[in-house]
């Protein structure tokens, strides 16, 4: 039966009635019980409860639409016009017969309906019927027998209120009966096929669950802390050092962390969501303060990192974190795994020291990182590019790639800063540039959202053709 044909069936008959929030244990599992905070698995099916008014609605909706949805469905046999008289009568050719003959056959043709097959529609309908008559006010709506088993942390509202306390002390292999009122489940807000104020029954089974995690502790004494000063701003201190792979630029990391203000308040952990954090080092999306201070860790080590406002998040402040604050970090490295296909699409913050730099037009600098060949970019051509854009200071500004999304302008035509325009004209496909565009090349003195007036930009082009 269609989504929205349900949807629209039990929003014209719902009416409003009050059932107890009720937990019924159908079968024992085995191990601790869980708790909040711990990252489980279930398998559910999900019923709207109805009364008798919407249920009969709903039987009759379902028995039509099988019957509809099994005539669409029936394949046809094509036969020849001048045999479609014969063919309905002969009883001693099959249907499998009749199909191969007429597709030799290249004259007019006339669908004829291949026999119905009764015996699905009988097992359709009992299906249905049956159901009905194990759950006589109760509509199924969703499972997920049908594939993956639900995750999610418990205690961290990611689920209604009426599975966080039915589900809570759970163990592995139990299954419990929830009906949840509608004021615990979605309320007077409706989903993909619940209408709003929805009383809900549920038969939940814990599927997996991961051992518990320990919260981390917030030192005693931060100053006391054997830190060392990885540059301005930003120290570190060794709880455990690893053994595992180190961390290099573009490596995919998961770790476990725990954030704390200077004064000791908590602002976020990923304990808290019971599986680690998955960040890429060196694509810029992390603070200065993680970019370096996680750089070169090993597998298996403990680091605490502390974060000065420049190497975190300055003058913007968020929900738990005010403006210019000090930071305090706990980061346990799990895994460190290295990606070449990721690393090829990024672009990293250049040491431009080391770089030769050449001297283009109008006091534009630029040097060439990667080789093209072909035809060069020249002016009046569409040109594609992928590009990283950094204050040299090193914070990124914007980015192609991080878009996964090429950008193409018309080369010379006034659609981009000067210092592009300098800056790719004679550029081969597949070459690749890093460019030091001067203000005046830039945006002069005037700021441009994230970028200051009077910047100094530096860029990754890659050079992608016409």
């Amino acid at each position: 039966m269609p989504k929205l044909k349900i949807f629209l069936v039990l929003a014209l008959f719902c009416n409003l009635w009050a059932i107890p929030f009720n937990i019924e244990s159908v079968k024992d599992g085995q191990g601790d019980e869980i708790r909040k905070g711990q990252l489980i698995k279930v398998h559910f099916k999900g019923y709207l409860i109805l009364d008798s008014l919407q249920m009969e609605e709903m039987r009759k909706r379902a028995m039509e639409d099988s019957l509809a949805a099994l005539e669409m469905s029936t394949p046809e046999v094509t036969v020849d016009s001048a045999q479609a008289d014969t063919s309905k009568t002969a009883s001693s050719k099959s249907a499998a017969d009749t199909a191969k003959s007429t597709a030799a056959t290249k004259d007019s043709k006339v669908a004829v309906p291949a026999p119905t097959n009764s015996a699905t529609v009988a097992k359709n309908i009992a299906a249905t019927a049956d159901s009905i008559a194990r759950y006589k006010d109760k509509w199924l709506y969703a499972s997920s027998y049908d594939g993956e088993p639900l995750e999610f942390t418990l205690g961290m509202g990611q689920v209604i209120e009426g599975w966080e306390k039915g589900i809570l002390g759970m163990k592995v292999g139990e299954v419990r009966y929830l009906t949840v009122p509608a004021i615990m489940a979605y309320g007077d807000r409706s989903l993909e096929n619940i209408p709003p104020n929805s009383d809900l029954y549920f038969e939940v089974e814990l599927v997996h669950a991961d051992p518990p995690m320990e919260p981390d502790k917030f030192p005693q004494s931060v100053d006391a802390l054997k830190w060392r000063e990885i540059s301005k701003g930003l120290k570190a201190y060794d709880e455990k050092q690893g053994t595992g792979k180190p961390t290099v630029p573009g490596a995919t990391l998961k770790t476990h962390y725990t954030g704390w203000l200077l004064s000791g308040r908590k602002f976020g952990s990923s304990k808290d969501l019971g599986k680690p954090l998955e960040v890429v080092l060196g694509n810029g999306k992390l603070i200065k303060g993680w970019e370096q201070g996680l750089d070169g860790m090993r597998e298996g080590g403990v680091r605490w990192l502390r974060v000065a406002p420049a190497m975190g998040y300055g003058a913007t402040a968020y929900s738990m974190i005010p403006s210019n604050s000090t930071l305090i970090f706990r980061v346990e490295l799990v895994e460190s795994e290295v990606d070449s296909a990721v690393i090829e699409k990024m672009d990293f913050f250049p040491d431009t020291t080391t770089l030769t730099l050449e001297n283009g037009s109008e006091g534009l600098r630029y040097a060439i990182v990667k080789p093209g060949e072909g035809e060069p970019a020249r002016p009046g051509s569409t040109v594609r590019v992928h590009y990283t854009g950094w204050l040299t200071n090193g914070h990124k500004f914007d980015s192609s790639r991080d878009r996964d999304q090429e950008f193409s302008f018309p080369l010379g035509g006034g659609r981009v800063i000067r210092g592009w325009e300098l800056g790719v004209a004679g550029m081969l496909p597949g070459e690749k540039r890093i460019l030091i565009v001067p203000p005046g090349l830039g945006y002069g003195a005037r700021a441009a959202g994230p970028i200051p007036g009077g910047s100094t930009l530096i860029f990754a082009v890659e050079y992608l053709g016409e």
